[in-house]
Protein backbone atom coordinates (compact mmCIF):
# COMPACT_ATOMS: atom_id res chain seq x y z
CA UNK A 1 0.00 0.00 0.00
CA UNK A 2 3.47 2.18 0.78
CA UNK A 3 4.49 1.61 -2.58
CA UNK A 4 1.32 2.49 -4.29
CA UNK A 5 1.12 6.03 -2.53
CA UNK A 6 4.93 6.35 -3.08
CA UNK A 7 4.04 5.68 -6.99
CA UNK A 8 0.95 7.86 -6.96
CA UNK A 9 2.56 10.75 -5.32
CA UNK A 10 5.48 10.64 -8.27
CA UNK A 11 3.24 10.26 -10.94
CA UNK A 12 1.55 13.52 -9.18
CA UNK A 13 4.72 15.44 -9.39
CA UNK A 14 4.90 14.46 -12.51
CA UNK A 15 1.98 15.48 -13.82
CA UNK A 16 3.09 19.01 -11.69
CA UNK A 17 6.23 19.40 -13.40
CA UNK A 18 4.97 18.63 -17.00
CA UNK A 19 1.69 20.81 -16.37
CA UNK A 20 4.52 23.68 -15.48
CA UNK A 21 6.08 23.66 -18.74
CA UNK A 22 2.95 23.27 -21.25
CA UNK A 23 1.27 26.15 -21.38
CA UNK A 24 -2.27 26.01 -21.28
CA UNK A 25 -4.25 28.67 -23.33
CA UNK A 26 -7.36 31.01 -21.45
CA UNK A 27 -8.91 32.97 -23.53
CA UNK A 28 -8.12 36.86 -22.73
CA UNK A 29 -9.98 39.14 -25.15
CA UNK A 30 -7.95 41.88 -26.60
CA UNK A 31 -9.58 44.99 -28.91
CA UNK A 32 -11.19 43.61 -32.35
CA UNK A 33 -10.37 39.99 -33.07
CA UNK A 34 -7.76 39.88 -31.91
CA UNK A 35 -7.22 36.85 -28.73
CA UNK A 36 -4.81 36.66 -26.80
CA UNK A 37 -3.64 33.08 -25.19
CA UNK A 38 -1.84 32.67 -22.06
CA UNK A 39 -0.27 30.11 -19.63
CA UNK A 40 -3.39 29.63 -17.18
CA UNK A 41 -0.78 27.21 -14.92
CA UNK A 42 1.90 30.43 -15.04
CA UNK A 43 -1.22 32.73 -13.69
CA UNK A 44 -1.42 29.92 -10.60
CA UNK A 45 2.12 29.77 -9.98
CA UNK A 46 2.36 33.00 -9.54
CA UNK A 47 -0.16 32.91 -7.10
CA UNK A 48 1.27 30.35 -5.15
CA UNK A 49 4.67 29.62 -3.56
CA UNK A 50 6.99 27.78 -5.49
CA UNK A 51 8.68 25.96 -2.10
CA UNK A 52 4.87 25.39 -0.47
CA UNK A 53 3.64 21.74 -0.48
CA UNK A 54 0.98 20.96 -2.22
CA UNK A 55 -0.74 18.14 -1.05
CA UNK A 56 -2.47 15.15 -3.96
CA UNK A 57 -6.22 16.74 -3.05
CA UNK A 58 -5.04 20.35 -4.24
CA UNK A 59 -3.06 18.76 -7.05
CA UNK A 60 -6.12 16.83 -8.36
CA UNK A 61 -8.30 20.21 -8.12
CA UNK A 62 -5.72 22.20 -9.56
CA UNK A 63 -5.97 19.55 -12.49
CA UNK A 64 -9.32 19.78 -12.35
CA UNK A 65 -9.55 23.44 -13.16
CA UNK A 66 -6.82 22.97 -15.82
CA UNK A 67 -9.26 20.79 -17.59
CA UNK A 68 -12.43 23.21 -16.83
CA UNK A 69 -10.19 25.78 -18.48
CA UNK A 70 -8.99 23.50 -21.72
CA UNK A 71 -13.36 22.69 -21.79
CA UNK A 72 -14.34 26.03 -21.77
CA UNK A 73 -12.01 27.23 -24.15
CA UNK A 74 -12.84 24.41 -26.32
CA UNK A 75 -16.75 25.57 -26.33
CA UNK A 76 -15.82 28.94 -27.01
CA UNK A 77 -13.79 28.22 -30.16
CA UNK A 78 -17.04 25.17 -31.12
CA UNK A 79 -19.14 28.26 -30.58
CA UNK A 80 -17.29 31.07 -32.51
CA UNK A 81 -16.76 28.61 -35.10
CA UNK A 82 -20.42 27.65 -35.43
CA UNK A 83 -21.47 31.62 -35.44
CA UNK A 84 -18.59 31.79 -38.45
CA UNK A 85 -20.52 28.35 -40.40
CA UNK A 86 -24.03 30.18 -39.38
CA UNK A 87 -22.18 33.73 -41.21
CA UNK A 88 -20.85 31.63 -43.82
CA UNK A 89 -24.20 29.98 -44.72
CA UNK A 90 -26.32 33.78 -44.71
CA UNK A 91 -23.72 34.63 -47.11
CA UNK A 92 -24.03 31.62 -49.72
CA UNK A 93 -27.90 32.19 -49.33
CA UNK A 94 -28.25 35.63 -50.01
CA UNK A 95 -24.96 35.05 -52.69
CA UNK A 96 -27.36 32.46 -54.50
CA UNK A 97 -30.23 34.94 -53.70
CA UNK A 98 -28.06 37.30 -56.10
CA UNK A 99 -27.32 34.88 -58.54
CA UNK A 100 -30.48 33.99 -59.10
CA UNK A 101 -31.47 37.78 -59.44
CA UNK A 102 -28.66 38.20 -61.41
CA UNK A 103 -29.97 35.35 -63.77
CA UNK A 104 -33.13 36.60 -64.20
CA UNK A 105 -32.63 40.46 -64.96
CA UNK A 106 -30.25 38.83 -67.69
CA UNK A 107 -33.18 36.78 -69.22
CA UNK A 108 -35.62 39.73 -69.07
CA UNK A 109 -32.92 42.16 -71.20
CA UNK A 110 -32.25 39.23 -73.33
CA UNK A 111 -35.75 38.81 -73.87
CA UNK A 112 -36.22 42.62 -74.25
CA UNK A 113 -33.04 42.55 -76.74
CA UNK A 114 -34.92 40.31 -79.03
CA UNK A 115 -38.21 42.01 -78.84
CA UNK A 116 -36.35 45.76 -80.01
CA UNK A 117 -34.36 43.88 -82.44
CA UNK A 118 -37.86 42.45 -83.98
CA UNK A 119 -39.52 45.87 -83.80
CA UNK A 120 -36.37 47.14 -85.50
CA UNK A 121 -37.10 44.52 -88.38
CA UNK A 122 -40.61 45.16 -88.90
CA UNK A 123 -39.55 48.70 -88.92
CA UNK A 124 -37.08 48.59 -91.68
CA UNK A 125 -39.17 46.54 -93.55
CA UNK A 126 -41.99 48.88 -93.53
CA UNK A 127 -39.52 51.81 -94.27
CA UNK A 128 -38.15 49.61 -97.18
CA UNK A 129 -41.78 48.90 -98.49
CA UNK A 130 -42.82 52.68 -98.21
CA UNK A 131 -39.45 53.70 -99.98
CA UNK A 132 -40.83 50.93 -102.74
CA UNK A 133 -43.81 52.62 -102.98
CA UNK A 134 -42.56 56.27 -103.09
CA UNK A 135 -40.56 55.35 -106.04
CA UNK A 136 -43.12 53.94 -108.05
CA UNK A 137 -45.82 56.60 -107.34
CA UNK A 138 -42.78 59.31 -108.34
CA UNK A 139 -42.35 57.38 -111.59
CA UNK A 140 -45.98 57.35 -112.33
CA UNK A 141 -46.19 61.15 -111.58
CA UNK A 142 -43.02 61.08 -113.78
CA UNK A 143 -44.99 59.36 -116.34
CA UNK A 144 -48.42 61.31 -116.24
CA UNK A 145 -46.17 64.81 -116.23
CA UNK A 146 -44.61 63.43 -119.56
CA UNK A 147 -47.81 62.15 -120.96
CA UNK A 148 -50.00 65.21 -120.26
CA UNK A 149 -46.98 67.60 -121.47
CA UNK A 150 -46.12 65.92 -123.95
CA UNK A 151 -43.24 68.21 -126.23
CA UNK A 152 -42.34 67.26 -129.49
CA UNK A 153 -38.17 66.42 -129.41
CA UNK A 154 -37.58 69.51 -131.60
CA UNK A 155 -39.23 71.96 -129.18
CA UNK A 156 -37.42 70.69 -126.61
CA UNK A 157 -33.65 72.49 -128.03
CA UNK A 158 -33.30 75.71 -127.19
CA UNK A 159 -33.88 77.65 -130.08
CA UNK A 160 -31.26 80.55 -129.89
CA UNK A 161 -28.03 79.04 -129.32
CA UNK A 162 -25.49 81.48 -128.14
CA UNK A 163 -21.60 81.83 -128.47
CA UNK A 164 -19.46 83.06 -125.53
CA UNK A 165 -16.20 84.30 -126.61
CA UNK A 166 -13.40 84.99 -124.23
CA UNK A 167 -10.91 88.04 -125.05
CA UNK A 168 -7.61 87.09 -123.60
CA UNK A 169 -5.57 90.37 -122.26
CA UNK A 170 -2.01 90.35 -124.31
Amino acid sequence: MDQMNHSLAEAMERTRTSSRNVREPTVKPEAGNLVLLTAASEERDQNHNQDEVISPAEKWLRLLERVQDAARYIRDIEDRAQEQEFRVQELLEQVRVDMDSARARALTAERHAREVEMRAAKLIQAAEERAVAAEQMLQRISQTIEAEFAVPPSDRQPQHSRTYTTRVAS
